[in-house]
């Protein structure tokens, strides 16, 4: 039987803005205890 992991991260609607430069617009994410998420994209992204 599975036992349901416990959110140990929730983000809603997160906006980042830097020098009037939206960088991250209503970014929803919901982790996991265990799970793992990666973010990738080109040099220079913002990561």
């Amino acid at each position: 039987m599975n036992t349901p992991s416990r959110e140990v991260l929730n983000i809603k609607n997160l906006t980042v803005d830097f020098g009037g430069v939206r960088a991250v617009n209503k970014v929803s994410l919901a982790l996991n205890e265990g799970e793992m998420v990666a973010l990738i994209g080109p040099n220079g992204a913002g990561k």
